[in-house]
Order: C-alpha cells, then sequence, then structure tokens
C-alpha cells in the first residue's frame, strides 16, 4: 500500500523541508549575506580585507548557517548568521478533518554587530526580504500556496538576534 503525497501525510513536511533548504541554498544574495560578516557582502571584493569575496556555494552553508532542524550549529566559535526553517503550528481544519495546516516559519538570527550594512538596510531585513520573495504566494508541494502572515523579535542572546517570521 503505497501512501499518497498529500497534506494529509506529515512526511510532506519533510519533502517540503528539503525543497526549502534546496530553494535557500540556491540564492545567492541569500547565501553572501550569510557568509560574509562585512558591511557589503555584495562586493567581489572586502574594502576591509582587501581580499576576493566569491560567489558562495550554498551546499557549504547547509547545516551550519541554513538549518533544517532547529538547532544553531554549535561546533565553532566563530560569529554566525542564520537561517532555520522549520514547520509548526500544525492543525486540523475545521471544514476538512482530513487537511492539516501547517505554519513555515523561518528564523532569521545574525550577530548584532553584523546587522549594519553599506545597503541602507539592515542584514536581518534583507535576509527576509529575500525569503520573502522566494517563498510568498508560492505553491509547495500538498500544501498549496505560502502566504506570509507576521515577523517577531527574535532575541537569542546578548550579541545575536532577528526575526522569526
Amino acid at each position: 500500500m503505497s501512501l499518497e503525497t498529500t497534506q494529509r501525510r506529515f512526511s510532506v513536511m519533510g519533502e517540503n523541508t528539503f525543497i526549502i533548504a534546496n530553494k535557500l541554498m540556491q540564492n545567492q544574495r541569500l547565501c553572501r549575506l550569510l557568509k560574509y560578516p562585512s558591511k557589503d557582502p555584495f562586493k567581489e571584493i572586502d574594502p576591509i580585507a582587501g581580499k576576493s569575496q566569491p560567489d558562495v556555494d550554498g551546499s557549504d552553508l547547509i547545516n551550519r548557517q541554513i538549518l533544517i532542524v532547529p538547532k544553531v550549529f554549535d561546533d565553532s566559535t566563530e560569529k554566525m548568521s542564520y537561517v532555520i526553517s522549520v514547520f509548526n503550528d500544525f492543525s486540523i481544519s475545521v471544514l476538512n478533518p482530513d487537511f492539516k495546516i501547517a505554519t513555515v516559519r523561518f528564523d532569521i538570527a545574525c550577530p548584532y554587530d553584523e546587522w549594519l550594512l553599506n545597503e541602507r538596510s539592515l542584514r536581518p531585513y534583507l535576509i527576509m526580504e529575500e525569503i520573502d520573495k522566494m517563498f510568498n504566494q508560492t505553491k509547495l508541494k500538498g500544501i498549496g500556496n505560502l502566504q506570509f502572515h507576521r515577523a517577531d523579535n527574535l532575541t537569542l542572546s546578548p550579541w545575536l538576534g532577528g526575526y522569526s517570521m
């Protein structure tokens, strides 16, 4: 007996988690915002260090700065920015009990001393913009169209914070 891929099955959430991670790691602007702590992560040359900032291989950020398990990478003492993608708030639809409703949550966390950028914006806002452009009103397998609901402040420590959207 094979199980159909619908929202009635929790396994579709796992499949969608990997689809989301794949999309995140392919977004070069997002990867640069996560990888390069400089005030201008989009420049090819870091003006402070004077060295090259090549394009980022997003697969190197998986399980390090792009996370699908809600646990921050802790095998390093270096400061890092993170995007954590998780499904939560599961419930049953009142109109159709065979239909599960879920929320896709993105937690964006950056060291506070890396928030300011030369872009006239803040690093967490630019990360949120990239996520919004990639996922708002897009369709995921067995779920339908995603819709932005809200973003809330996220304080993880005196050194690290951002937003949960």
